[in-house]
């Protein structure tokens, strides 16, 4: 599993119609939804494995169950220089 510390890149806004929205530094703005914005939010200072196991007992579902979806939504963020 990987060890590396994530950090987190850009910001959280909400627009005008109240849709959450995370811009990168290259100001490219992609609407999320509450989920996805809690994950980006825990990414920093924390490992892929830290990340997963803080997800997964908030959301009262086991670490194994999640392992996979979390990692690709990371990897996601990573593609997208909102997390690296």
């Amino acid at each position: 599993m990987e060890q590396a510390k994530l950090k987190r890149r850009g910001n959280l806004f909400k627009d005008e119609t109240g849709t959450l929205v995370l811009v990168n530094d290259n100001n490219e703005a992609y609407r999320v939804d509450e989920i996805v914005a809690y994950i980006w939010s825990i990414c920093d200072g924390k490992t892929v494995e830290e990340v997963v196991t803080e997800f997964a007992d908030l959301s009262e579902t086991s670490v194994e169950e999640l392992r996979e979806p979390v990692m690709d939504l990371i990897n996601r963020l990573k593609s997208a220089s909102l997390v690296e």
